[in-house]
């Protein structure tokens, strides 16, 4: 994790706090007095204080504060700025369709290419392919340093970023199609000896929701297991037909759900469930105290389900 992106998130973090308690003025004075020192998160530190203006009742200035970002060069996909709850009050104000537009029109103009999935490799012959898919708000270095036993298990570790972006420095999973698309590109980036071993779908949060999903659709490849840690899915995002053939063909799967887990505990359990009863062989972990994060011995606990 570069410095840039610990300062970012240790500072993403006071404000969440400060959100949780109502402190809105104190968020949004926090979010604006950290663009100068992260120019790079113009477009994410101006969401914040739009969104902490908005909820303290200030939309005009909550508006102003995404004008003068998308003016210096920053950009939200539509979905960021239409669907986000905090930003509600701004719907009604002259101006801000103009802005949603203009901004989706940036975020959605062709880019250079991104850079090419990470591969690291066993030293031995390897076993299998682990393809680690990162989680909201982080890219492909994250994935590699959370996976990484993989490799001393024997696996190739493939991690490819999202091609999906919310702003200029957040990466997700919305879409499970381009995300399908995501992962066909990267394993095209392996050998053909590579592309023929077992392949396994592993991710955290919104990526381990596309990890199992790919796991379902069974392509591209064929990845006969998925390794979910904290899962953002729900119940909606199955489908029945996808389900039915997984469990038919063996797909087997290992998911760690923390006790703790506020933010995806409540729809991840039911979903988990509803691949059992369908007669996909998951094993479900909730371990006590643990929040949306991975768990500490988790290098340990991935190479058990690797051994298995």
């Amino acid at each position: 994790m570069t410095d840039d992106r610990a300062a970012y998130r240790a500072l993403e973090d006071q404000i969440v706090a400060r959100y949780g308690e109502a402190r809105y003025a104190e968020a949004a004075d926090l979010a604006r007095t950290a663009i100068p020192h992260l120019p790079a998160r113009r477009s994410d530190l101006a969401h914040l204080a739009a969104c902490a203006l908005a909820l303290g009742g200030r939309p005009a200035e909550a508006l102003a504060e995404l004008r003068a970002a998308y003016e210096a060069g920053g950009w939200w996909h539509r979905r960021i700025l239409t669907e986000d709850p905090d930003l509600a009050a701004l719907a009604a104000l002259p101006g801000f369709d103009d802005l949603v537009e203009d901004a989706h029109a940036r975020a959605t103009a062709p880019a250079a290419a991104g850079r090419p999935p990470l591969v690291h490799r066993p030293t031995g012959p390897a076993r299998g392919v682990l393809v680690a898919l990162h989680g909201a708000g982080e890219d492909a270095d994250d994935a590699v340093a959370a996976w990484g036993a993989a490799v001393d298990a024997g696996f190739v570790l493939l991690a490819p970023d999202s091609s999906q972006r919310n702003t200029p420095a957040y990466r997700s999973w919305p879409d499970p199609t381009v995300g399908l698309a995501d992962i066909a590109a990267a394993l095209a980036a392996l050998p053909h000896a590579d592309r023929d071993l077992p392949q396994v779908a592993a991710g955290f949060s919104a990526g381990a929701r596309q990890a199992i999903l790919w796991a379902l659709a069974a392509h591209p490849g064929r990845p006969r297991a998925f390794v979910a840690v904290a899962p953002a899915i729900t119940t909606d995002h199955l489908d029945q037909d996808q389900v039915t053939a997984a469990a038919a063909r063996g797909l087997s799967g290992t998911a760690i759900v923390g006790a703790a887990d506020d933010d995806v505990r409540d729809g991840a359990l039911p979903a988990l469930e509803e691949l059992r009863r369908a007669g996909v062989r998951c094993a479900i972990d909730v371990p006590a105290g643990l929040g949306h994060t991975f768990p500490p011995d988790f290098p340990a606990r991935l190479s058990r389900t690797l051994a298995g």
